[in-house]
């Protein structure tokens, strides 16, 4: 199999800062950012290529306020342009040339506006409160298919450019409070509920990358999620050493999975909202940190378990299943030593549980056809991923206008062959049945050295 995977992002901004009196200070930041991915693929008689984007326009502008020692007061407003570009699908079998399907940008605006303050009563307890008004728009141009109880196009509803679709407004109250218990230790608790308007949608059949970004709409609600959190923070050596632990759980309403069977290239003439199912999930887990911030050795570890599951009326028969994303084990590790002043070397590992997926757990031929019988929804793992790299920097003797730094690095120092997605092979023909497929997992960054000359001026 041949596979390219070109994607890219580009971002330009531009930041106004303005002190008014040293209580009182604006930054306000305009933010221009486009992100496109393609995925094409080649095996045997069979191409196919996909291609998605998302292009934003930001501008936000953010006040602190600080009245007394005892308050911080910040309050800002932020909006937010979208386009997207939900998916070109197009694929060629053999001679035969499948008419692309061009589903159409999406547009939308996206407002928030919010205000918190830090309150100090006393040395040992400060609180966070905060609320924050969000409202979501999506507006033409576009076009609506409906459709009947048999799945069939039968009407459409034409939006005309800036014409209103959907509107959906929403209140994000936000808490949190710190307690110090002693010099060394303190404790930490917090609450958020927040709404997502931009939805990430996966395919869990195979782990192909083609992920694609969608936009909230009449059939696609925002997500909404609420988070509990508490830790404790322990110093310690002097204050050398940071150590906290902390426990979270997460639970969100609307989420989106593709239907059984669907992919992004079945929305040829639809919508892609059409292609979804709907239902919630919850997250939970614990993690563990310590880092070293003093000395010539430094550096940090920190671990994370977690769990993250999904429940859909319409997927895997209503049965809980684990989220594509979900790692239950993240562990990394930075080491940094300074041999000198002028040289030093750091370490860092990585590790994280694989991805889950769908397989097929059979095949059927039926007319001619073959049909994939599927097991439970993201019952299988993709291997492990972990790698480790390695640098050194040396820093050169500072010029009149400039100083500058020699640095040598390895990245995947061990060539750890992390998988980026998996297919399946066919060997043999129907006709002669001796038909066999095989997975085979696909691989990005080898070890990769690289010398670079930095300059600060």
């Amino acid at each position: 199999m041949n596979a390219e995977i070109p994607w890219g992002n580009a971002t330009v901004s531009t930041r106004w800062n303005h002190l008014f009196t040293d209580k009182l200070f604006l930054n306000t930041t305009l933010v221009y950012s486009t992100y496109d991915f393609s995925f094409g693929a080649k095996l045997d008689n069979f191409e196919l290529k996909l291609l998605s984007g998302i292009t934003d326009w930001n501008a936000k502008t953010n006040l602190t306020w600080i009245p007394n020692t005892e308050h911080t007061v910040k309050t800002g407003f932020d909006y937010i342009r979208h386009k997207f570009r939900p998916g070109t699908f197009s694929a060629k079998i053999g001679a035969v040339n499948i008419s692309p399907n061009d589903v159409a940008e999406q547009f939308a605006h996206e407002f928030a506006a919010y205000i918190s303050d830090e309150w100090k009563p006393s040395e040992r307890f400060s609180v966070q409160a905060g609320l924050r008004a969000t409202a979501f728009m999506q507006v033409g141009p576009f076009k609506r298919y409906l459709k009947n109880e048999f799945d069939i196009n039968t009407d459409t509803i034409v939006y005309g450019e800036g014409d209103n679709i959907v509107t959906y407004k929403h209140l994000e109250p936000r808490l949190a409070a710190r307690f110090i218990l002693n010099e060394k230790s303190s404790i930490k608790a917090s609450f958020t509920q927040n709404y997502q308007y931009i939805h990430l949608a996966s395919i869990s059949s195979g782990s192909m990358p083609t992920d694609l970004w969608v936009p909230s709409s009449e059939l696609v609600k925002p997500q909404f999620g609420v988070q509990y959190a508490a830790g404790y923070f322990y110093n310690f050596a002097d204050n050398t050493y940071e150590t906290s632990v902390e426990l979270y759980y997460k639970q969100y309403e609307n989420q989106i999975e593709y239907k059984d069977g669907v992919t992004p290239g079945d929305n040829i003439g639809d919508n892609t909202d059409n292609a979804f199912v709907f239902g919630s999930g919850e997250s939970y887990g614990a993690e563990f940190f310590i880092k070293k911030g003093s000395g010539r050795f430094t550096g940090w570890i920190g671990y994370t378990w977690s769990k993250t599951e999904r429940t859909f009326p319409d997927i895997n028969f209503g049965k809980t299943f684990p989220a594509k994303y979900d790692s239950r084990h993240d562990l990394s590790i930075v080491l940094n030593y300074d041999f000198t002043k002028r040289l030093n070397a750091s370490v860092v590992f990585v590790y994280s549980t694989g991805n889950a997926l769908t397989l097929p757990i059979g095949r059927y031929l039926v007319e001619g056809s073959i049909i994939s019988e599927y097991g439970a929804r993201n019952g299988y793992r993709m291997p492990a991923y972990h790698r480790a790299d390695l640098s050194a920097t040396y820093l050169l003797k500072k010029g009149k206008f400039f100083e500058s730094n020699l640095n040598f690095s390895v990245y995947n120092v061990y060539n750890r062959k992390n998988p980026y997605f998996i297919f399946f092979e066919t060997e043999g023909t129907i006709q002669d049945g001796d038909l066999k497929t095989t997975a085979k997992q696909i691989s990005l960054f080898p070890i990769l050295p690289s010398i670079s000359w930095n300059f600060k001026f």
